[in-house]
């Protein structure tokens, strides 16, 4: 599963109609709800009015991108999106921001009952094949906010050429921002909806069962956070993974940015728009014989990716560190596994190969770091950030999802499903996810609009690969000189 910028998607042109939840009553008239927020839906509300107070819209979404067999029921779809909409309670919720008894801004949660909720439909007409990314990226960026309620938009596109050889499909294309939405909730929503949709256009309802709501993960979440202080041994692992890179976070340590003499134009703006890059690097095959060299060593294949990237990371930089921040699901209870939500925290990843000689040397350092990261990822992020005064955003990120058992794994091929996500501005900002699917391993990135930055990449998910795929033809000593290994043509696995 591919995670890209919608411009990836190959959107074909046709007629395209809008779809959004809407009730009769503004969300400042709905009622208080005093379930707290999340500390990161606290931060990113925040961001985004703060950011609108200095004139800059923030967009910060997710979504996907899937076809549907069948030419379009339009009250079938209407129908379906009123009960998606109804089941997930976070698309029911939204934060205004009041003032509080001294005057500074305060996000205040409100929430619709189901019974206030609809959904509108708006139609657009018909939109050229040159202009669908734009148009619906447009409308995106446009609705799609954490600021302004709904906070998801579903584009339907119809009388579209599809290239899948079936004779009748239309496309699903939805965002929602990012405060109620993380990549599970993405994936399991392709299926959802195409399962709402299969039986709302047979007249045959199925009632799915009761899923949990965010909103309650929230106050959960919260309560944790409140009892976290400065005598939490959890703040002291934050306070050495920060000191170790001077009270920041750690950066990918390869090359981002051109020279000067490199620049062709250098009053180039600070925050330029990112690059991104999707593409699979392991067949299934492939990726179980991986899983099979791993478990053989006794460890998981994350292990063994996590690895065979510390391993490359130090043969192009000579450092036996990796340091990273490594996202986790926090989906541990069972009622929120399919609910749609932001359930992710974030863990310090700190791969220390300093005294690794053998590769089950560095297959163990792997596996006890990933375990140190999921263990502090469970823990609120943004409540150690309060204090340790860090302001910062992570600047180099690696995630891995292995998706197989997500709903509708089997079908995403031929449903053409993909992830999407909105534009980032950055220059300094490194992404890695790396997802295993049925069909293989697929790495998506995302980093600094620069040649120097897109090479770094290339190299390290190259030589990443090229190493683990060494380990499985059985070249086991292979990363582990204290120095960068000399140049060699490169090997991939596919």
């Amino acid at each position: 599963m591919k995670f890209t910028e919608l411009s990836a998607c190959e959107l074909t042109g046709g007629t395209v109609t809008e779809w959004s939840a809407h009730t009769e009553l503004t969300p400042d008239h709905w009622a208080v709800d005093h379930r707290p927020l999340t500390y990161e839906h606290e931060a990113l509300v925040t961001r985004a009015a703060d950011a609108e107070t200095h004139g800059r819209r923030q967009t910060d979404w997710l979504g996907a991108a899937f076809e549907v067999e069948g030419e379009l029921d339009q009250n079938a779809m209407e129908r379906t999106l009123l009960i998606w909409t109804v089941r997930h309670e976070a698309f029911r919720t939204t934060v205004t921001m009041d003032i509080d008894i001294h005057g500074d801004p305060r996000p205040t949660r409100r929430t619709a009952t189901p019974e206030m909720v609809s959904v509108q439909r708006r139609f657009h007409g018909r939109v050229a094949d040159h202009d669908i990314d734009a148009h619906v990226g447009d409308v995106f960026d446009s609705r799609v906010t954490s600021l302004v309620w709904p906070h998801c938009t579903v584009m339907t596109v119809t009388d579209a050429s599809t290239g899948t050889g079936r004779p009748t499909c239309f496309r699903v294309v939805f965002a929602a921002d990012h405060s109620v939405m993380d990549a599970y909730s993405m994936l399991l929503s392709i299926n959802e909806l195409q399962r709402i949709y299969e039986s709302e256009a047979a007249n045959h309802r199925v009632e799915a069962p009761a899923v949990g709501s965010h909103v309650d993960y929230s106050s959960a979440n919260r309560c944790v956070g409140e009892q976290i202080d400065t005598a939490h041994p959890a703040l002291a692992q934050w306070h050495g993974f920060f000191a170790e890179s001077d009270g920041r976070f750690p950066r990918l340590g390869m090359p981002l940015t051109e020279t000067l003499s490199a620049v062709a134009d250098s009053a180039r703006p600070i925050g330029r728009r990112q690059r991104g890059s999707a593409e699979v690097v392991a067949t299934a095959d492939e990726a179980a014989a991986v899983e099979a060299a791993c478990r053989a060593a006794g460890h998981s294949i994350q292990t063994g990716i996590v690895a065979g990237l510390a391993l490359a990371h130090q043969e192009l930089t000579g450092d036996r560190r990796l340091r990273a921040v490594m996202p986790m699901h926090t989906r541990h209870e069972p009622q929120f596994v399919e609910s749609v939500g932001w359930y992710v925290g974030l863990g310090p990843l700190d791969v220390d190969l300093s005294s690794a000689e053998t590769l089950s040397d560095a297959l163990s350092v792997a596996a006890a770091a990933t375990r140190s990261a999921k263990t502090l990822a469970r823990l609120p992020f943004p409540r150690f950030a309060q204090l340790l005064d860090i302001t910062q955003e992570p600047q180099f990120v690696v995630s891995y999802l292995d998706l197989r058992m997500v709903p509708g794994a089997a079908h995403w091929p031929d449903w053409r499903a993909q992830t999407i996500r909105s534009a980032t501005h950055s220059d300094s900002e490194v992404y890695v996810w790396i997802a295993r699917t049925p069909t293989g391993i697929t790495v998506s990135t995302r980093h600094p609009d620069s040649d120097a930055a897109a090479a770094s990449i290339r190299r390290l998910i190259d030589t990443t690969f090229t190493i683990i795929a060494s380990v499985v033809d059985g070249d086991a000593g292979r990363g582990l000189a204290p120095d960068p290994l000399p140049g060699r043509d490169e090997r991939r696995p596919a």
